[in-house]
């Protein structure tokens, strides 16, 4: 029985933390095992991020090759994908044809099961409709799939209701925040520090992340509010311009940044602004409950539905329900205290990095049995 873990396709963003946990719990797993009964083919990034001591030779076998689409790496083997009984991708869509039996895939595309987001209001027509056919192909893909595991119910739900998988072709395997949070000898410092409170927001600047407004939220609590904070990212400098962020002496950005550095980019900062306008699930509210700061978040489904009544929450259209409430964190400390406690309490009952990939191995030991 031939069974490949495929990552690929995954090279930023909350994706790459899940399947390099996933890898490093699978060597853990089978530590005392002459070989792991497993082939990988992971993305450089993914690569970057599992831990060093991993010996690749135990694996039955380990590429590293970098898909972009339907693009394909130059340093492909032809068959590196091919006569596979099983192929679980962490994440997809994985648009590259294969033979394999049984096709189990990772599905985290919030656009293709909320057709009517609020993000769309903030693009370009022209982007609207490269962004629809985009995931019109990209739902086409996620048909073929033999099975799909998704990270919180309401994604499941969502699938049935659109149609794209019955309810006995899904998964929901709970993310969790990776176990470099909880191994203080691996954490990496980033170069930042300020004496003024920070906020932080960890991840891209995609559209539906709706960062962006923080420019305007910037000037309300400076002229309303006579707040002067940090804010501190993890862009590009491309990112930090197209944004205007450049031009602004209170944004930084630290560049992107390695899974052993995010415990230190939670420290550097006061709380987490996730102004996020659409998710199927974002790890980053977690991590920073992990290291007990406070989440100020879009009052949406999907943060609700992981933090509960350990955040402030705000209008993520609205700039002056953003910084009112940016404001009320920083002046009423006893209230933001008690809300870290909740948080605490939530990621005590969060499964460990282990029992995730013991879930995703449950799910192709499913699968195996029956081929």
């Amino acid at each position: 029985m031939k069974i490949l873990i495929n990552a690929s396709n995954i090279h930023v963003g909350g994706g790459v933390q899940v399947a390099a946990s996933f890898i490093n719990e699978l060597y853990n797993l089978f530590l005392t095992y002459d070989s792991i009964p497993y082939h990988i083919v992971i993305s450089s990034n993914v690569n970057n991020n599992i831990y060093p001591s991993i010996d690749k030779n135990k694996f039955l076998s380990f590429h590293i090759v970098n898909i972009y689409g339907k693009k394909k790496s130059k340093d492909l083997n032809l068959d590196v994908f091919d006569n596979y009984d099983i192929i679980f991708s962490i994440f997809g869509p994985f648009y590259l044809k294969t033979n394999a039996k049984i096709k189990i895939t990772g599905f985290a595309q919030a656009w293709i099961i909320y057709p009517k987001n609020l993000a769309y209001n903030y693009i370009s027509y022209m982007e609207k409709i490269k962004f629809k056919l985009k995931f019109i192909i990209q739902k086409m893909y996620f048909k073929k799939d033999d099975h799909l595991i998704v990270e919180l119910e309401h994604v499941k739900k969502a699938l049935v209701k659109c149609k794209i998988k019955k309810e006995n072709e899904i998964s929901v395997v709970y993310n969790t925040v990776s176990d470099v949070f909880y191994n203080l000898k691996m954490w990496q410092p980033i170069p930042f520090s300020s004496k003024k409170f920070t906020l932080g927001f960890l991840g891209k600047a995609y559209p539906h992340k709706n960062i962006k407004i923080l420019k305007e939220v910037n000037e309300i609590l400076i002229k309303k509010f006579k707040i002067d904070c940090d804010f501190l990212f993890t862009l590009k400098k491309s990112e930090m311009r197209e944004l205007g962020f450049h031009e602004l002496d209170n944004f930084h950005s630290v560049g992107q940044i390695n899974v052993n550095q995010c415990p230190a980019f939670y420290q550097a900062i006061d709380a987490l602004i996730f102004p996020s306008l659409l998710e199927c699930f974002s790890v980053t509210p977690l991590e920073s409950m992990k290291m007990n700061k406070l989440v100020i978040a879009s009052n949406l489904p999907f943060v609700r539905d992981i933090c509960k009544e350990s955040a402030l929450y705000f209008n993520p259209i609205d700039p002056n329900d953003i910084a009112n409430t940016i404001a009320y964190a920083i002046n009423n400390g006893n209230d933001i205290n008690e809300k870290i406690k909740l948080a605490s309490d939530i990621i005590k009952s969060l499964p460990s990095a282990q029992e995730r990939a013991i879930s995703y191995l449950n799910i192709i030991n499913k699968f195996k049995a029956i081929l």
